[in-house]
């Protein structure tokens, strides 16, 4: 074997060496439990939980609080009492000897029997998720799909359970997969006021790891390739993040052209009619859109020079108020009321379909269609801000939507 040979083949060994070693760092960085999700724990303790399936000892028998916890910060691990209907544990002669075994030593790990001390205290952290165990064992779910040792799958191999036989979030997506049992974020995951998911917790802050399931990994490269994801799926994005949080970045300074090509004014009323959410993540309708279509010649209270012949914003004024019609403005503002709130205030409606009695100078053109009046109590019980931006409280009582 030449020189040149012998460098090539420890060369392709290293090689190999070094991409094992990768994919076993990528495996283990998948399989971590994030401090968000199970804050870290300290339990200075000896347990053996194969040792106790083999001598046939149920979960239940330990565990049993789980049986009605409906929170995930019920304690459901055993205390003195639970060890206590098997080792006959006596504080006064911590050492003896007896069968199983009673001795303070056997669970409480570094005590010196010779020497009294208080033991150790155990710390777990409570989970920041939101987790019901009775319904999950009213519908039979064994204990070892959640809790288990990843090599066999069961309890059977594992000695002290820590936080990792705790469920990983593939385990949870196994039935939950919005079929079997629902899959959004918020039925495990804790929300802030408005609905979206905490984020910062005194243990951590939420974070899609490296081998998220769901191909979320917020690594390293993400800043660089979320806008391919954040494109096809924005939803997913806004469960976490206010629809304002990408200005943080995109705001015209640190990422000038990334948002929109350059010829945008010209094609930006076809995606603004096709998905008006988007827009409004970066900009306020009555504000931005509105004083750019004044400038434009397109607006309500338009002060430019500049009137092309076909920009306008309306169909035929005949279309679009008097005749009832696909061009009618009731149908477009039923269809996306956004787009009406691009340029209008509320003001801007009721000028025409207040009661007279509320509004005198309005033509009292009542909005609803046919039937509506059925609904309307119900309506009116749930959020009457509506109804009384047109009418009159007596109008409400009158009509029975009282």
């Amino acid at each position: 074997m030449t020189l040149r040979s012998s460098r090539a083949r420890w060369f392709l060994v290293a090689s190999a060496l070094l991409a094992l070693a990768g994919s076993v760092a990528l495996a283990a960085t998948a399989r971590e439990r994030s401090d968000a999700v199970y804050p870290a724990q300290r339990i200075p303790l000896l347990f053996s939980h194969d040792q106790h399936l083999k001598a046939d000892v149920e979960c239940e028998a330990c565990h049993d609080a789980a049986t009605k916890s409906v929170r995930a910060k019920d304690r459901l691990l055993p205390a003195h009492a639970e060890c206590e209907a098997c080792h006959e544990i006596d504080k006064a002669a911590a050492g003896k000897k007896v069968d199983p075994p009673a001795a303070c030593e056997t669970c409480h790990l570094n005590y010196d029997a010779t020497v009294r001390k208080d033991v150790a205290k155990a710390t777990f952290g409570t989970p920041n998720l939101i987790f019901n165990h009775q319904v999950h064992i009213e519908r039979k779910v064994d204990c070892t799909v959640c809790h288990n040792s990843s090599i066999s799958g069961t309890m059977a191999d594992v000695g002290l359970a820590t936080r990792y036989q705790l469920p990983k979030m593939e385990t949870c997506l196994t039935c939950h997969n919005g079929s079997t049992a629902p899959s959004g974020c918020s039925t495990c995951h804790v929300t802030d006021g408005v609905g979206r998911l905490q984020l910062s917790f005194s243990s951590g802050v939420l974070r899609p790891m490296q081998g998220d399931p769901l191909g979320l990994d917020h690594g390293p490269r993400f800043e660089l390739n979320h806008g391919t994801r954040a494109k096809l799926d924005r939803s997913t994005c806004m469960e976490c993040h206010a629809e304002r949080y990408c200005q943080n970045c995109h705001n015209g300074l640190q990422k000038p052209l990334s948002v929109h090509q350059n010829d945008y004014v010209t094609m930006h009323p076809v995606q603004a009619r096709q998905d008006s959410l988007a827009c409004q993540a970066c900009h306020r309708y009555q504000s931005f859109c509105a004083a750019c279509h004044e400038r434009s010649g397109v607006g309500l209270n338009a002060d430019s020079t500049f009137r092309p012949r076909n920009l306008k914003v309306h169909p035929d004024y005949n279309a679009w108020v008097v005749n009832i019609g696909p061009d009618h403005h009731a149908i477009a503002a039923a269809r996306d009321i956004k787009q009406c709130m691009a340029c209008h205030r509320e003001e801007s409606c009721t000028a025409c379909h207040a009661t007279v009695g509320k509004l005198p100078s309005s033509r009292g053109t009542t909005p609803h269609p046919d039937g509506f009046k059925a609904g309307c109590k119900a309506m009116a019980a749930r959020n009457d801000r509506a109804c009384l931006k047109c009418h009159l409280e007596a109008d409400l009582q009158s009509k029975g939507c009282r």
